[in-house]
């Protein structure tokens, strides 16, 4: 019989697992540029759609860690202005990122 910290363990693998896909993935992401600024550092896996609402690792983008903010808390119309893009936009992102995780090992 598991232990409870057994099974909280068991249970945040499974989570990571399904938001992050592989600690491998999370390193994928972080080495590539935010995808709307640039910047090469400090790279979060940004979940384009909410965890919450079904998001997993086929849809993350990755983004400088402001940008990441912005995303997350700016009202459509500010973040357009400040990135010159639309949020879905950069969701829109996602598979193409998601494709090139698939294709790395080929």
């Amino acid at each position: 019989m598991k232990t409870s910290k057994q099974r909280r363990a068991q249970r945040k693998k499974e989570l990571f697992e399904k938001q992050f896909h592989s600690g491998e993935r999370v390193r994928f992401v972080r080495a590539l540029p935010c995808d709307l600024t640039g910047k090469v550092c400090s790279i979060h896996n940004a979940h384009t759609l909410s965890r919450g609402a079904g998001g997993g690792f086929s849809s993350i983008v990755p983004l400088h860690f402001m940008a990441h903010k912005d995303f997350d808390e700016m009202p459509e119309q500010k973040f357009e202005e400040k990135y010159g893009r639309s949020k879905q936009s950069v969701r829109d992102k996602a598979p193409l990122y998601q494709e090139m995780w698939e294709q790395r090992g080929r």
